[in-house]
C-alpha cells in the first residue's frame, strides 16, 4: 500500500521558487496498479520520486506498507528503500556488465549467498524471457529486452511496493 497525503514540494533555484507538488495525496491499495499522467513539467517524477523519499516533501506524509516513511532515521529509510522497487524510465543498466550481472547486483549489495543469487536470478531471466541472455551485454540488447532486464532487479529483491517513474 503506499498513501501520500497532502504532499508539497517546492524547489528554491537562486530567487526562484517554484512549487512542484501542491497538496497532492495519493493512495494505491496493495496488490493494485495506477498511473501518473500529465503534461511535461507537471510534476509527475517529483511525485513518485516522493514515494520513496529521494525527493522528500516539503509538506505531507508519505506512508508504504503502513510504515510513515517521513520520520525515519536516514539508516531507517535506508532498509525501508529495500521493500520499494523503483523502476526508472531510462534503462541505468551497467554496461560493463552481462545481464545477469546487472540482474544480480541488487542481491550482491544485499549480501544474499551467491547460490541464491544465481538460482534466483536464472529464474528471473526464465520468467522475462532472457534465459538465454544471461552472458550478454547490455549493448546487444533490443529495447524490449533492456526493459525486461531493468525490471527484474525490482522483482529479484521480492519488493513489496513498486514506483515506476
Amino acid at each position: 500500500m503506499i498513501k501520500l497525503s497532502n504532499i508539497t514540494k517546492v524547489f528554491h533555484q537562486g530567487t526562484r521558487t517554484i512549487q512542484a507538488l501542491n497538496n497532492v495525496s495519493l493512495h494505491v491499495p496493495a496488490g493494485q496498479i495506477y498511473g501518473v499522467i500529465g503534461a511535461s513539467g507537471a510534476g509527475k517524477s517529483t511525485l513518485i520520486r516522493c514515494v520513496n523519499l529521494l525527493e522528500r516533501p516539503t509538506a505531507g506524509s508519505v506512508m508504504v506498507g503502513g510504515q510513515e516513511l517521513t520520520t525515519l532515521s536516514e539508516a531507517e529509510l535506508t532498509k525501508a528503500r529495500r521493500q520499494i522497487g523503483m523502476i526508472f524510465q531510462h534503462f541505468n543498466l551497467l554496461a560493463s556488465r552481462t545481464v545477469f550481472g546487472n540482474v544480480a547486483l541488487p542481491l550482491e549489495l544485499d549480501s544474499t549467498p551467491k547460490e541464491e543469487i544465481r538460482r534466483r536470478v536464472t529464474e528471473l531471466l526464465e520468467l522475462v524471457g532472457l534465459g538465454d541472455k544471461h552472458d550478454s551485454y547490455p549493448a546487444n540488447l533490443s529495447g524490449g529486452q533492456k526493459t525486461a532486464c531493468r525490471d527484474c532487479p525490482r522483482i529479484s529483491q521480492q519488493s513489496k511496493s513498486v514506483a515506476v517513474r
